[in-house]
This record gives C-alpha cells, structure tokens and sequence, in this order.
C-alpha cells in the first residue's frame, strides 16, 4: 500500500520475481511505476505492507534522471574501481565514449546515461531496476544495452514506453491499474492483445447487462400500464 498526498498510489497490491525474471513494468503515466522500482531498490517504503527480499541479494538500480555529484568527470565517477577498472572502460569503449576526463555536466542526456550503464552494467549483482533506460539513447546504444540483457541470467525489472525494447528483452509484462499489479506471461505484444480481449471481453459483458436492464424495464413498464 502506498499512498501520495490523498491519491493511492498501490492498494493491496502484489506480485512475485523469481531468478531470471525479465519484467517490463506498464501503466499509464502516474500508476506508479517508477515509485514501484524505487520500493524494490530501498529508496521509498510502502505505506503498509513490505518489500521481502532474499538475504544477500544484490540490487543495482539505474534512476530515470541519474544525479551526479558537482564537478564530476566520466573518470572520477565511473573509474574508481581500481583493478576493475577495465570492465567500465569496455564498456564506455562500446558505447562510444571514450574522452574520460570530460565533465559529466557537460555532457548530453544520451552520454550521461551511456556513462551511467557502462558503470553500473560493469558490476556483479543479482536484479537490475532500470527505469526509462532507452531515453535519450542511440539505436547502437540501445542495440548494446538489448543484448547485455537478453544475455543476462540474472533478474531485470524495466520500465519503458518503447514497446520494441519491452518485445526484445522481456519475458513477462507487470501491468499496473486501479491500485493493482497483475502480471502476464510473455512480451509487450502478447500483454497488449491479452488486455485488449480483456478489454473487448468487460464492453461485451457490459453491453449484454445494459440489454438486460433495458428488458426487464420495457418488461416493467407493460406490466405497470395493464
């Protein structure tokens, strides 16, 4: 349960994530997708209920607008983990980014998060929490990043608006309405064709419950004239 102000963000709302797992997270804007992601890294809690997490595991979460700290070089921020260092500079390398000692701030959108990935994606960890991480990147970069996923064994938990990357990467769709998380087996498309027979299927119910109230008054009416 979480709660904003006086609008339920999540009510009674639930889901489970196994190893392996690769969820793209939908909804429309205001659900509370991002806020979900931040309650599974430990940057919010819920109002009530819990986030549970097996012991030891490793989470690494990449925000949809990374803060740097003031003055911060792409050698300062992302090359400081001494012998490990050649993993980040790899990965920098083949996301086309290779002048190390510019600073952070004076780089565009699609660089900043590039340097955020190389960094981030160079480490061991367990679940991978990415939020809009094709925003502002190139179709090489988001080439690279689809391949590092779909060759990940581990545990990803993406949202995204690019239902291309969702198709590629993911193999289940955690849908977020009224409060609640249902999730459904598969990619993007099969998600969109399910929630539009589901669609389809509540307007014919409804439609058929309308023709019946408009009987039984037309019904209601004879029977009130004799």
């Amino acid at each position: 349960y979480k709660i904003y102000g006086e609008k339920i963000i999540f009510d009674d709302a639930s889901f489970g994530i196994q190893k392996g797992d690769k969820i793209g997270i939908v909804g429309i804007n205001g659900t509370g997708k991002s806020t979900l992601l931040k309650m599974i890294a430990g940057e919010e809690t819920p109002d009530k209920g819990q986030i549970i997490k097996q012991n030891g595991l490793k989470l690494a979460y990449v925000p949809q607008n990374p803060v740097f700290s003031e003055d911060s070089t792409i050698r300062s921020y992302a090359l400081k983990k001494g012998e490990e260092n050649w993993k980040v500079e790899s990965n920098l390398t083949e996301l086309n980014i290779t002048r190390f000692d510019q600073k952070i701030e004076h780089l565009s959108g699609g660089q900043k998060k590039r340097v955020v990935l190389a960094k981030i994606l160079s480490d061991d960890f367990d679940v991978l929490l990415l939020d809009e991480p094709t925003n502002h990147l190139d179709l090489d970069a988001i080439a690279w990043l689809e391949e590092f996923l779909i060759n990940f064994e581990n545990t990803v938990i993406v949202v995204s608006h690019d239902r291309y990357f969702l198709n590629k990467v993911c193999t289940q769709i955690a849908d977020i309405d009224y409060g609640k998380i249902k999730l459904y087996a598969g990619n993007y498309d099969f998600w969109y064709e399910s929630s539009q027979l589901l669609i389809r299927q509540m307007k014919e119910a409804n439609k058929k419950k309308e023709e019946k109230i408009k009987e039984l008054q037309e019904f209601i009416s004879r029977f009130s004239a004799n």
